[in-house]
């Protein structure tokens, strides 16, 4: 055969055009068909066309799953990790129209672990000096900018992991003085930032990460606090008022505690108001 004799997919038979080729170890397959497989699906190449056919069949009984599937709990920016804790299942949805999108239904049994990953970097800011040229300050200084992803160990036939972003882009936190080491957690960013908003979406950001890893412990059920939605659950189920203390009741708390000082978790700083005065995060509940 030329190497521009016409090809037809093994799956659908169809007729594939001069860039719509994605080989299999055994046999072609069009691009329409790559489309529904799994988005977290990496082994095509190393596939063969049972094996696709396998999978394409799964994928289209996922279907009746997502069409079951009722979010108790729905977490993320653009990419979302939704939960249905009555069926005790969960999928990460990267658009919102999910029947065309047809994202994978994992069961909480299926669960292995969860990480969050903080990436930063740098850009040197820079002086002009009288002749036109730019050199370092003295200490140097820098711009920092941040992106934050986690990602979801699973036990699934077709992949081990299910890795997103959380931050929905940079986030520009501007300048700090110097270029000293700084210590800092999952829990707790560097101090000294310039932009309190971007300071702010940072801390957030670090929340929701930090939510969704209490979340797929619990999936695990590692020790974690109950959710509001679960107390719900449960009180439905029971018949019982469910405890909404730090929720229901937290308006009053939070109003109660704003005339008394408290110190900053992120830079230290002693505060009287709702948000930090030297780093911007907002008072924590």
């Amino acid at each position: 055969m030329g190497l521009f004799s016409k090809k037809f997919c093994d799956v659908c038979g169809n007729k594939i055009g001069l860039l719509g080729n994605r080989k299999l170890e055994d046999g072609n397959l069009c691009k329409d068909c790559a489309k529904k497989l799994s988005p977290w699906f990496s082994e095509r190449r190393h596939s063969t066309l049972n094996e696709i056919k396998a999978q394409l069949a799964y994928r289209e009984a996922n279907k009746e799953k997502v069409a079951a599937f009722n979010a108790s709990k729905t977490l993320g920016n653009r990419t979302k990790l939704m939960i249905d804790y009555q069926k005790r299942q969960f999928m990460v949805a990267k658009t919102s129209n999910i029947a065309q999108e047809n994202p994978d239904i994992l069961d909480f049994s299926q669960v292995r672990g969860c990480e969050m990953t903080i990436d930063e970097s740098r850009d040197e800011i820079e002086r002009q000096t009288e002749d036109g040229s730019t050199v370092s300050y003295d200490p140097p200084r820098y711009e920092y900018a941040y992106t934050m992803s986690v990602k979801i160990f699973v036990d699934h036939p077709y992949f081990d992991e299910m890795e997103f972003e959380i931050s929905d882009g940079y986030i520009n936190t501007g300048a700090r003085m110097t270029d000293t080491d700084v210590n800092w957690t999952i829990n707790r960013a560097p101090s000294s930032f310039l932009d309190n908003r971007e300071v702010q979406k940072y801390h957030d950001t670090v929340a929701l990460g930090n939510e969704i890893k209490a979340e797929i412990d619990r999936m695990q059920g590692k020790s974690v606090p109950m959710s509001r939605e679960e107390k719900m659950m449960k009180a439905n189920d029971t018949g019982d008022q469910p405890n909404m203390s730090g929720y229901a009741q937290q308006g009053y708390s939070q109003n109660a505690a704003v005339n008394t000082s408290w110190v900053c978790p992120f830079c230290d700083t002693n505060n009287h108001g709702n948000f930090c005065e030297g780093c911007g995060a907002k008072r924590p509940s």
